[in-house]
C-alpha cells in the first residue's frame, strides 16, 4: 500500500491505494441526444452517456458556463471530452443546455402564465412566442435557471428508475457561473423533504352554521427520511464565480457552500479547479476552500497528511486542483481533465469505497416533496422543523416527474 498525491497542485490531500484504476473496456463511449421539460415548460436539450454499469457509479451533471446575455452552451470547450472520459470511467453522465442557451429555446404556452417568466419580453406579446433566448434576460432573470438543475435531476432519476443510472451518488461539475448556480441547487435540495399530503378542510364559520369551505392541501414533512441532499456526492468548481449575471453573490456562496459540506453520515465533498494566473477567480476559490475545511492551507510544508487526518478525516476527496495557467472555467479543462476523471471521480467511486451509497429505486412520480427553509440541524444536517410547520410546495404527485420553481427569495436571492 503506498501513498500517492494529487497531482498539478496537489487535491492537498493524500489517498491510500495499490494502482490507479484502468478505465473499465466494457465502457460505452457514446451519448444520445435528449429532451426533457422543466416544470414551468421549457424544453431543455442535452446529451446523455450511458454507463456501462450504471448501478455502480455515480450520475454527474455538467453545467456550462454562460456570460450575461452573451450566452454558452454545453459544446464549449472541453465537455464533450470530460463527459466521454467519465463514460469510459463507469460514470452516468448528463449534460444540458441551459434555458435559452444553446438549443435549449423551445417553451410551451403554460411557460408564459408563470409569475417568474412574466419580465421577459414575450409575455408583453400578444402572440406568445414559441422560443427564449438568453439575450432577453435581465439580471434579476438569471437565477430562475437553477430550475433547470432541478429538472436534469429529476431526468436522471427516471434514468434511475428504468436501471440505467445511479440517482444515489450524484456529482455536480459546474464551470464559472454555471458553477455558482449549482452551488445554489445542491444548498436548497437539503430543504427539500419527501412529504405526505394532508386535506385539511377549512372552518365552517362561528358554530359551523356555515357550509365547510374548501379544502386546503398541506405538505407535510416525513421527518424519518433525509433530505433530498444526501443523494450529494461531490462537487468540482471550475473557477466558481462570485456572481450570477453580472450580480454579487458572494456573501449567499458561503452560506450555500456551508449547508453542502455540513458533517453529515455522508459528507459532501468538494474540489475546486483554478488558474493561479486568474488571481480573482482563485482567491476566491481560496477563500470557499478554507471556510468548508477548517484549517486548510496552500503552504506545503504545513500540509501534512497525518495533521489533515485529525481535522477532517470525513474530507479526504474535498481540497484543490491548481494549475499555472490563465484558463477560467470550463477552458481549464485542458489542464483538469485527467485529474478530475483519474485523480477524483475514479478514486471517489472505486469499488468498496464507502461513500457510495447502494442502487435504489426513487419512483419520483410517485412521490410529493416540499421546502423548508429553516436553519440546518448540526447534528443531521437537515432542516429544523417544528411540528407544527408546513413547508412551501416543491411537488406534488400529480406533477409527476417535474419539480416546481424554487422560491428563490429564501435562499438569499433578491
Amino acid at each position: 500500500m503506498t501513498h500517492f498525491k494529487f497531482k498539478a497542485g496537489s487535491l492537498a490531500l493524500l489517498i491510500s491505494f495499490s494502482t490507479l484504476l484502468a478505465v473499465p473496456s466494457s465502457a460505452k463511449a457514446e451519448s444520445e441526444p435528449i429532451n426533457f421539460r422543466t416544470h414551468d415548460g421549457v424544453l431543455l436539450s442535452g446529451k446523455f452517456y450511458p454507463s456501462a454499469k450504471p448501478k455502480d457509479g455515480a450520475s454527474i451533471i455538467l453545467l456550462h458556463d454562460f456570460t450575461y446575455r452573451k450566452g454558452g452552451d454545453s459544446s464549449q470547450d472541453g465537455w464533450e471530452k470530460l463527459a466521454l472520459d467519465l463514460q469510459a470511467a463507469g460514470q452516468s453522465v448528463l449534460s444540458f443546455d441551459f434555458r435559452g442557451h444553446g438549443k435549449s429555446v423551445g417553451v410551451s404556452p403554460n411557460f408564459w402564465l408563470q409569475p417568474h417568466n412574466l419580465v421577459l419580453p414575450g409575455a408583453k406579446m400578444q402572440n406568445k412566442p414559441a422560443k427564449i433566448n438568453s439575450s432577453e434576460f435581465t439580471t434579476a432573470y438569471y437565477p430562475n435557471l437553477v430550475n433547470d438543475i432541478a429538472a436534469a435531476k429529476s431526468f436522471l432519476d427516471i434514468k434511475n428508475d428504468d436501471g440505467d443510472a445511479n440517482s444515489s451518488n450524484i456529482i455536480v461539475i459546474g464551470a464559472g457561473e454555471g458553477a455558482t448556480l449549482g452551488a445554489l441547487w445542491m444548498a436548497s435540495e437539503w430543504r427539500r423533504l419527501s412529504c405526505t399530503v394532508e386535506d385539511i378542510p377549512q372552518n365552517g364559520g362561528i358554530l359551523n352554521l356555515k357550509p365547510v369551505g374548501p379544502k386546503k392541501i398541506y405538505l407535510k414533512a416525513n421527518a424519518a427520511e433525509d433530505a433530498e441532499g444526501s443523494a450529494q456526492l461531490a462537487a468540482i468548481w471550475l473557477s466558481i464565480s462570485p456572481t450570477i449575471a453580472g450580480k454579487n453573490y458572494s456573501t449567499q456562496i458561503q452560506s450555500w457552500l456551508k449547508d453542502i459540506t455540513m458533517p453529515r453520515t455522508r459528507r459532501v465533498q468538494m474540489a475546486f479547479v483554478t488558474g493561479t494566473d486568474d488571481k480573482t477567480r482563485d482567491d476566491f476559490s481560496q477563500n470557499l476552500l478554507k471556510r468548508v475545511k477548517r484549517g486548510y492551507t496552500r503552504d506545503e510544508k504545513k500540509a501534512d497528511p497525518k495533521a489533515k487526518s485529525s481535522t477532517s478525516p470525513d474530507q479526504k476527496f474535498t481540497g484543490e486542483f491548481k494549475y499555472k495557467s490563465k484558463n477560467v472555467g470550463s477552458k481549464l479543462l485542458e489542464e483538469a481533465n485527467d485529474d478530475i476523471v483519474k485523480n477524483y471521480v475514479m478514486l471517489m467511486t472505486k469499488k468498496g469505497e464507502n461513500t457510495l451509497r447502494t442502487f435504489s429505486r426513487k419512483r419520483i412520480e410517485d412521490a410529493s416533496y416540499s421546502w423548508f427553509f429553516g436553519p440546518l440541524d448540526p447534528k443531521t444536517g437537515n432542516p429544523n422543523i417544528p411540528a407544527n410547520q408546513i413547508g412551501f410546495p416543491a411537488k406534488f404527485t400529480y406533477d409527476q416527474d417535474r419539480i416546481q420553481p424554487l422560491p428563490l427569495w429564501f435562499m438569499g436571492v433578491h
